[in-house]
């Protein structure tokens, strides 16, 4: 059963207008201190060979644990845990944990055991298993809040392919705790041993939220795993070479920092094209070197609107950049015949003439 879209007027087939109670329920405020999050750790792994997926470390740390730093990083104060304890719990959060029964009961048995444990009216529901679960959870609250008056009984990521992931939503307590006990008593009656997460959302309208940049892509299988960790991998080999400038002093980006704050930036803008940072980055030095320093970021700018454009219109990407570079070129050229003509020394000629300056008077 599909989730029931909310749009600006109403409900997907339905009356226009506001529903009953809908934009009731999202005023309570949309703001972080009125989410407590409930994260999934007791699923079997079973597909990467009974791993533990919460405490799975691709490089900086288990997966858990980055997760809940996100979470206190968002404001995000109070969280449930239902599944193992986590090995890292950061003092920004209260965690407690539980566990559904019978374990491994499927995830919404696992958010139904969270329940009773759960204050906030809004529930921040994630999978465990998200390695950027930061990006995950400031595109939801973003979002979350953006749709104040017409998120109905909340918000969900859908992929690329057009899939809804329930396990990376904000729902509204109330409806979701009436969904679970709704689909529980379908399931009895019918029969079924369990309660399906499709059966749940079903009854829930939910406004999506585009997952352009595919902040949502977990770890379920080996290939995951692997994709992941050299992705990784290539971000810090990037950044960990990449010299920057701050507060006036030049420094060495942390590893994987400029990466993080790429793939931050990205999902934050909907961009899911690959960024090639060392021509950016590149382009900004010899602007910065050849013009004037504040012409570096307007340059890079500019470049990006031009990109675009011509990508647009079939223009290969380099005839940008040589044209680009053409420019720059004959700038510098120009300031160089400009501050000669004005007497002052270019910096060989400064070194000519302070060595020829010693020499007479050594």
């Amino acid at each position: 059963m599909a989730p029931r879209a909310v749009t600006a007027g109403g409900t997907a087939g339905g009356a226009a207008g506001d529903p009953a109670g809908v934009t009731a329920r999202v005023s309570v405020g949309a703001r972080a201190a009125d989410v407590q999050a409930v994260v999934l750790t007791g699923g079997r792994g079973s597909r990467l060979g009974g791993a533990a997926k919460a405490e799975l470390d691709l490089g900086d740390g288990p997966l858990i644990a980055r997760l809940l730093d996100a979470l206190g990083a968002a404001g995000i104060a109070d969280a449930v845990v239902v599944g193992p304890p986590p090995s890292h719990v950061p003092d920004s959060v209260r965690v407690r944990v539980t566990r559904e029964d019978p374990p491994f009961g499927g995830p919404a048995a696992a958010v139904q055991a969270a329940m009773p444990l759960v204050e906030a009216p809004w529930v921040l529901l994630l999978a465990c298993d998200l390695p950027r679960a930061a990006d995950v959870v400031r595109l939801l609250l973003d979002r979350w809040g953006d749709a104040s008056g017409t998120a109905g009984d909340g918000v969900v990521l859908v992929d690329g392919e057009q899939h809804p992931q329930w396990l990376a939503g904000i729902y509204a307590r109330e409806p979701l705790a009436q969904a679970l006990r709704s689909a529980a008593s379908a399931a009895t009656l019918g029969g079924r041993r369990g309660v399906r997460m499709g059966d749940v959302v079903g009854q829930l309208e939910l406004a999506p939220v585009t997952d352009a940049a595919g902040v949502s892509r977990d770890v379920d299988t080996p290939d995951d795993l692997a994709w992941w960790r050299a992705a990784r991998e290539q971000r810090g080999t990037t950044s960990g070479r990449t010299t920057v400038e701050h507060s006036g002093k030049a420094g060495r980006v942390p590893a994987g920092a400029l990466g993080d704050w790429l793939a931050e930036l990205q999902g934050l803008l909907g961009i899911e094209d690959r960024i090639d940072v060392d021509t950016v980055l590149d382009v900004a030095r010899d602007v910065a070197h050849g013009v004037a320093r504040p012409a570096a970021p307007l340059s890079t700018f500019a470049l990006g609107l031009a990109v675009g454009r011509s990508a647009a219109a079939g223009v290969p990407v380099e005839e940008e950049l040589e044209r680009l570079a053409a420019l720059v070129q004959r700038r510098a050229l120009e300031h160089a015949g400009t501050d000669d003509d004005a007497g002052t020394p270019m910096p060989e000629q400064a070194a000519t003439e302070q060595a020829a300056t010693e020499q007479g008077t050594a």
